[in-house]
C-alpha cells in the first residue's frame, strides 16, 4: 500500500498547476500519516455466477446494465471488501475541529490509501488466477446500484471480520472502505507488466468503464 502523490495531487483537482516545495512537505506529511494510522484488512470470496447474474448460492442478484456488461463472459467473481480501520476516521475527526485545510489532504490521503490497498488485493487476486481478471466494480459505479453494498456487507459478514458496517443510506462505517466485485474471465492471465504500467492501466480502465463523466476525478 501506497500513496503516490500524482495520484494524490489529482484527488485534489489539480489540473497540472505547478506545488512549491512547502505544499509537498505538507502532502507528503498527509500521506505519511494516513499510512501510519490505518491498519488494512480484507475479505475475499469467490461465487460461481448463474445465468441471471445472482452469486450460487445467495439470493444477491447483480441488478443494473454496467455491471451485467461489465461482468460479460465471467462463470465467477471474486467478491470483497477491504478497509484502512477507524483509526484515520477518528483522526480525521480531531483535525476537522482544528485545522481544515490539514483535516481535507488527510481525508484525501486516507481515500488514496485505501484505492492502493484494494488495488494490492487485486494484484494478489491476478497472481493467484490463471485466467485474466476485470478491474473492480464497486456499487455506485454507473447503474450499479449503491444499495447493493448492504448485500455484499451481509454476505461476506464484514461487521464480525473487520468491524465494517453498512449503514440505512448504504453508505460504509468506516468511510474508508470499499465492496467490489471482480470477475473471473476465461481470457489468459496478462503479461506481468511494471507495477506503475498496471496501475495506469487500471485507473484508466474504470474512468472508461464509468458513465459518470463529469466526476472530479476521472481522466
Amino acid at each position: 500500500m501506497q500513496i503516490d502523490r500524482e495520484e494524490f495531487l489529482r484527488y485534489l483537482g489539480w489540473k497540472g498547476q505547478e506545488t512549491d516545495e512547502s505544499f509537498q512537505k505538507k502532502l507528503d506529511g498527509a500521506a505519511q500519516k494516513a499510512l501510519d494510522l490505518s491498519s488494512p484488512r480484507s475479505v475475499v470470496r469467490k461465487f460461481r455466477l448463474t445465468e441471471d447474474f445472482s452469486l450460487f448460492g445467495t439470493q444477491f442478484v447483480l441488478e443494473g446494465k454496467d455491471i451485467r456488461t461489465h461482468l460479460a463472459g465471467c462463470k465467477e467473481v471474486f467478491l470483497m471488501a477491504a478497509t484502512i480501520g477507524a483509526a484515520p476516521e477518528k483522526e480525521l475527526l480531531r483535525l476537522t475541529r482544528s485545522n481544515t485545510f490539514e483535516a481535507l489532504l488527510f481525508d484525501t490521503a486516507c481515500s488514496c490509501a485505501v484505492e492502493s490497498y484494494c488495488d494490492d488485493i487485486c494484484e494478489d487476486l491476478q497472481k493467484n488466477c490463471p485466467t485474466a481478471l476485470t478491474e473492480r466494480f464497486s456499487c455506485g459505479y454507473g447503474d450499479f446500484p449503491l444499495q447493493a453494498q448492504q448485500e455484499i456487507c451481509r454476505i461476506l459478514r464484514t461487521d464480525t471480520q473487520l468491524g465494517l458496517c453498512c449503514d440505512e443510506s448504504f453508505l460504509l462505517t468506516p468511510r474508508k472502505s470499499v465492496t467490489a466485485l471482480v470477475g473471473i474471465t476465461a481470457r489468459p492471465a496478462p503479461e506481468k507488466t511494471h507495477a506503475c504500467k498496471q496501475k495506469c492501466a487500471s485507473c484508466k480502465q474504470k474512468c472508461a468503464s464509468c458513465k459518470k463523466a463529469d466526476c472530479a476525478f476521472r481522466k
